[in-house]
């Protein structure tokens, strides 16, 4: 989102420094009766400390860079290039005959200046919530979006008004273009979420018209109680407009559930996805100023943020670490800038356990010891890098694998389970599918020796292995598959494989993993880990969240790394070192 802004070398409009840490710059917009003049402003120094300053803040997403547009100071004898969703924003904002003082990050931060960067993101939070209102521009009218404004001002007259919200359903027509909002760029963009989260007052502005979040809602939800209205997910940024951003005890543990929660959401500097969640990580979140340092690498970033959970969390964020990445840095290093989705059943508090639910009563502990360290090693190459060493077991090889799925929708991932589930009889027993005779194609897609041993397990575990979710279904009457399993199998199989291991048990593991690569289980982790061995000894981790189809993950899904250390304790003869570079 803190791109480098450019200017017009003819009339640089030149930045003064920002004087004490909490002053700010605000955007006077001026005000004019013709909607095609040009977009003048005044900018003006202050400080959030000041009691008598007004303003509102702007959320939106900067789009395209490369079709820049000027704005003017000074009457127009300085200018600045802005982006074209910023212009638009600009003009639909100006008032015809009163001032209108506006934050825009865009503007108010000389983006050119990396300390002032970093400095003004580290009280981005105080900046939103000293606002009087926060305005979400969403870009400019569609056809379909001005039918779905009128709907949604209809709800905001009765919300304003006090009285219930008692509309007629809406028609197709409006669900279309709801579900078209949101698949706008703003509700994927990892900024916005800290921009509105808990603010008093967020409008929404598409074009020149506006809408409350109570409206939204309200129709999403369905007017008068009824369920709601589309089988698109509620968007990530308005579930978290009204959550309480400090639930769990620390600071470290609220970034880590911030993290996983927000996987799915974008940001041009892969840096950003860390540094917009600060503010949303409780009381103290001040703890997080020193990661905030655009002077540094992408790398340099994930490798002290990682360091900064594995005092807290040791070996457990090596779950985070679901594919592996590509980066310049330790393959144990979690690669924050990826989209594909994290289980985050690992951010929550396990069901007591008890011995008598898995077989193995002798639990590991090591309470002097910490089971890992971090040491500085050649890479190979001459440089330093940072490995990690800790302990394990080879659980098991990797022996067949069959084709990796990929999913390019909800919808397509429907079809594709569909399609497995009709191919395994012990699946379609349990299922009402479609008839799909004469469809093979999913037998040959996981391969004859996966297929059979697919087919030697009981139907429901199997459903349980294949979404990675406990969902307690009642196995009688056939019954047909729901969305919420539908997005528990893409979410389990996506751009993964299943694979047989040599002791004739299966897993899912992410599409890289091949044949004679290591499936190991180490204390104080929270799923077993895909390894690949070099010939200099070391391993690379290849992924930290593989699921076995067996009691190990199943016990898991509801215990946690409790059950991993229980089988590291039964099997203390088979431990030795790995050195993860």
């Amino acid at each position: 989102m803190l791109h480098p802004i450019y200017f017009l070398d003819m009339h640089l409009y030149e930045y003064e420094k920002l004087r004490y840490s909490d002053s700010i710059r605000i955007l006077i917009l001026h005000p004019c009766s013709d909607d095609s003049d040009p977009i003048i402003c005044t900018m003006q120094y202050t400080r959030l400390s000041d009691v008598s300053l007004e303003y509102e803040a702007l959320s939106y997403t900067w789009g395209d860079m490369n079709h820049r547009q000027a704005i003017h100071f000074y009457g127009g004898s300085k200018t600045l290039l802005v982006g074209q969703t910023c212009l638009d924003a600009l003009r639909h904002l100006r008032q015809k005959s009163t001032y209108r003082l506006l934050w825009i990050d865009a503007i108010c931060i000389n983006q050119e200046d990396l300390l002032e960067r970093g400095s003004q993101v580290r009280i981005m939070d105080e900046i939103y919530n000293r606002a009087s209102k926060v305005v979400v521009f969403l870009g400019k009218h569609a056809s379909c979006s001005e039918v779905l404004f009128e709907e949604l001002a209809a709800a905001d007259e009765l919300i304003m008004a006090g009285k219930e919200c008692d509309r007629p359903q809406p028609s197709a027509e409006i669900v279309r273009a709801l579900e078209k909002l949101f698949l706008r760029p703003w509700f994927k963009r990892v900024w916005v979420l800290q921009e509105v989260c808990a603010k008093s007052i967020v409008t929404f502005m598409c074009g020149s018209a506006t809408a409350s979040f109570s409206a939204l809602s309200t129709l999403y939800f369905g007017y008068s109680g009824h369920t709601k209205v589309s089988k698109m997910q509620w968007p990530l940024v308005l579930s978290w407009m009204f959550e309480d951003s400090g639930e769990l005890p620390t600071t470290q543990l609220n970034l880590w559930k911030r993290l996983y929660e927000s996987r799915e959401c974008l940001a041009t500097d892969p840096r950003d996805r860390v540094f917009a969640m600060k503010s949303l990580t409780g009381p103290r979140q001040s703890e997080l100023n020193f990661l905030i340092n655009y002077s540094q690498s992408v790398e340099d970033c994930f490798i002290q943020v990682a360091e900064y959970f594995l005092s807290a969390r040791g070996p457990r964020i090596l779950a985070a670490i679901r594919h592996p990445h590509d980066k310049v840095m330790p393959s144990w290093i979690p690669d924050w800038s990826q989209n594909l989705p994290l289980h985050d059943f690992y951010l929550y508090p396990r069901t007591p356990f008890k011995e008598t639910d898995i077989e193995y009563k002798d639990s590991f502990t090591c309470n002097e010891d910490p089971m890992y360290e971090t040491r500085k090693i050649s890479d190979g190459q001459g440089r330093e890098t940072l490995g990690l060493l800790t302990i394990g077991y080879q659980y098991a090889k990797v022996v067949d694998r069959s084709e990796e799925f990929c999913f390019d929708s909800i919808e397509d991932a429907e079809v594709q389970m569909h399609r497995l589930y009709y191919s395994l009889v012990n699946l379609r027993d349990i299922f009402l599918i479609p008839d799909m005779k004469g469809d093979c194609g999913m037998l040959g897609h996981l391969g004859k020796s996966i297929v059979q041993a697919m087919s030697l397990i009981q139907g429901s575990d199997l459903h349980t292995h294949l979404t990675r979710f406990v969902d307690g279904f009642y196995v009688g009457d056939r019954v047909a598959i729901g969305g919420e399993q539908i997005r528990n199998f893409e979410k389990a199989l996506q751009q993964c494989r299943i694979i047989l291991l040599d002791n004739g048990e299966l897993a899912i593991t992410p599409g890289s993993v091949r044949v004679n690569d290591v499936i190991c289980i180490m204390p104080k982790t929270d799923a077993p880990c895909a390894l690949r061995s070099n010939e200099k000894g070391a391993w690379r981790l290849m992924s930290g969240d593989c699921y076995i189809f067996g009691a190990v993950s199943m016990l898991a899904l509801t215990h946690g790394g409790v059950v991993l250390d229980q089988y590291v304790g039964r099997n203390l003869d088979k431990l030795q070192d790995f050195l993860i570079r």
